[in-house]
């Protein structure tokens, strides 16, 4: 068994930011899969301090926030490190674009048919009452969210021109950040398809899907 546990939910965007960065990093870890509603287990790791995942606990240090595990692992487990010399500004300039504007329209055009999918009315109500907003509002701006996502994509397939990963060279904290937001669209494969004339992108995204 592995020593790092993994508070997650398993579709979760932000929790896969951070396995991509363990699978880089070839850490193993532990998955604990949380309930959207009952935050006992995350109270308890947290000291009552955080309720979203992800979570992560390894010999007896715990860290939350996406971008500040993987700043922590990155000083916990130096070896294949994602964060090069001098540019940690930029990747959480990076890191902050993907979670808050890239993510935004891909929101939009998969939450509501996943949570119509799921069928559960207790589950919509609570995610509707943590975005702030209906299914119903969330399906009227999707197609200025397809407007966006085109736009997003266009920018992200022009810088990996040329390259197997963002910042070129080798994979960092950028690609993880990145990539969640297409993790999470690729969960509807229609709404996938938006994307998939971006060659540069597309080649991009199967390499981190696929990393060892």
């Amino acid at each position: 068994m592995a020593e790092i546990n993994l508070y997650q939910y398993p579709i979760s965007p932000f929790t896969e930011k951070v396995r991509r960065v363990l699978t880089h990093k070839h850490l193993g870890w532990n998955p604990i899969d949380c309930h959207y509603e009952d935050k006992t287990n995350l109270l308890a790791i947290t000291g009552g301090k955080w309720t979203r995942v992800p979570v992560l606990e390894w010999k007896g240090e715990v860290v939350w926030n996406s971008a500040d595990i993987i700043k922590w692992l990155d000083r916990k487990a130096p070896e294949r490190r994602v964060i090069p010399d001098g540019a940690l500004g930029l990747c959480e300039i990076i890191d902050n674009f993907a979670d808050n504007t890239l993510f935004a329209p891909i929101l939009m055009m998969t939450i509501p048919d996943l949570l119509d999918a799921a069928g559960d009315p207790k589950l919509k109500a609570n995610r509707e009452k943590l975005i702030g907003m209906t299914t119903q509002k969330m399906r009227e701006g999707i197609p200025a969210a397809r407007e966006s996502l085109a736009l997003y994509a266009a920018m992200i397939d022009t810088q990996l021109a040329g390259k197997d990963f963002f910042l070129g060279g080798g994979f960092t904290m950028a690609d993880a950040s990145l990539y969640h937001p297409f993790f999470f669209l690729a969960l509807n494969q229609d709404n996938f398809a938006e994307v998939k004339r971006f060659s540069n992108l597309m080649r991009w995204y199967e390499r981190v899907r696929d990393l060892k």
